[in-house]
């Protein structure tokens, strides 16, 4: 997927911008607050209908403003159009609409523009809250797979009616045990799921770790699914998995009756990342961390290739202020080696551009409070 132009009406400090973009190389440079994250933010609403950045809807409309809108055009490897719209408006639902049609939804168009995003906040991802290592996974699967954006939908919807259940001062026992085999039944589709993509996903993780570090350490994520510890839900039918389930159920029905919350399932499930036997989160080097962060990103860039046939577009905010320049060059190289259109955002243009090989299709876009003030050939 090639994203051939943006533009950008009322979000965050823009008022209106367009943008044309290079195929290989975008970089997006300015000082801090001329809006340069704020263009990845409008590519990212355009694929997955929400920021990368953990805000809600209003907030990305600029302030005195009701509405805002991202419309963006790009080019499907097959050299097939596509565009989408999605309009916002405080107190009101999303409008999106696309070559699928009108009056979309967001899972509607979710993996259709494939994007992966690595900013500063991803660094959690290797931090302690195992609920940043989930979005990771959830992300990358959601965009690859249909029905795993459906069952993450669906998890969500039947947690919160759960939920509500138990913190009832009169619980319905039918509804409660209606609404327990629905969440156990997601529960165990999504963590077959999530074992099953892992299994992939890892040998694509240990390449791209030793292609950035240049090191042959030994490097693991171990799925944990809550409630499943002595289940191989790799292996294991669904079937088997909801059974396991329903006996963990049983067993915490009176602790969740105390708590008023559900105590088990998808929800609670943890990605344990490793180096050498080690836990990153506990034992890891900075080097190391940012060379893990990274190499889950290339990852997700190759598999999502892999299983949609679609190229995805590398949108990277201000991480090569996060990274020594080896890192830097290397990752550049292996994103344009992959044939991947990559968005960067800096306040450094210079040193990034110098970076960029000879011979490559590349663009300097510079930006002023909200305004693109120039733009240019940086290769």
């Amino acid at each position: 997927m090639t994203i051939r132009s943006v533009t950008v009406v009322n979000v965050r400090n823009h008022e209106r911008s367009e943008l044309e973009c290079a195929q290989h190389v975008n970089i997006l440079s300015g000082r801090n607050g001329s809006g340069k994250t704020t263009v990845l933010e409008a590519m990212c609403l355009g694929a997955l209908a929400r920021s990368f950045v953990p805000v809600n809807d209003a907030s990305l409309i600029r302030r005195g403003e009701e509405a805002a809108s991202v419309t963006v055009h790009a080019q499907r490897d097959i050299d097939v159009p596509y565009f989408v719209t999605v309009r916002l408006r405080e107190g009101s639902r999303k409008r999106i609409e696309s070559s699928l049609g009108s009056n979309l939804t967001p899972r509607d168009i979710v993996g259709e523009l494939p994007v992966v995003t690595l900013s500063p906040d991803h660094k959690y991802v290797c931090l302690p809250a195992p609920s940043e290592r989930r979005a990771f996974l959830d992300a990358v699967m959601a965009q690859a797979s249909r029905r795993t954006t459906d069952l993450l939908f669906e998890l969500r919807r039947i947690l919160k009616q759960r939920n509500a259940m138990l913190d009832a001062v009169d619980v319905d026992e039918t509804q409660l045990t209606l609404w327990t085999e629905a969440f156990i039944t997601v529960s165990a589709e999504l963590a077959s799921r999530r074992a099953r993509f892992l299994k992939t996903l890892l040998p694509l993780i240990q390449q791209s770790y030793e292609q950035v570090s240049g090191k042959a350490e030994e490097i693991n994520v171990v799925y944990e699914p809550d409630g499943l510890e002595n289940v191989d839900v790799a292996t294991e039918t669904v079937e088997s998995i909801a059974a396991a389930l329903r006996e963990t159920a049983s067993r915490l029905a009176f602790r969740e009756r105390q708590r008023r919350s559900t105590l088990f399932g998808a929800q609670r499930d943890e990605l344990s990342l490793r180096i050498d036997g080690g836990i990153v989160k506990e034992s890891a080097s900075q080097g190391q961390h940012k060379s893990f962060l990274v190499a889950l990103k290339l990852a997700e860039c190759t598999i999502l290739h892999d299983v949609r046939g679609e190229r995805p577009v590398v949108l990277l905010d201000d991480v090569f202020s996060e990274l020594d320049r080896s890192r830097c060059e290397r990752t550049m190289e292996l994103v344009l080696a992959m044939g991947m259109q990559c968005f960067v955002t800096t306040t450094e243009g210079d040193t990034i551009a110098s970076m960029v090989p000879a011979g490559t299709d590349a663009r300097r876009i510079i930006l002023e409070r909200g305004h693109i003030v120039d733009m240019r050939e940086a290769a």
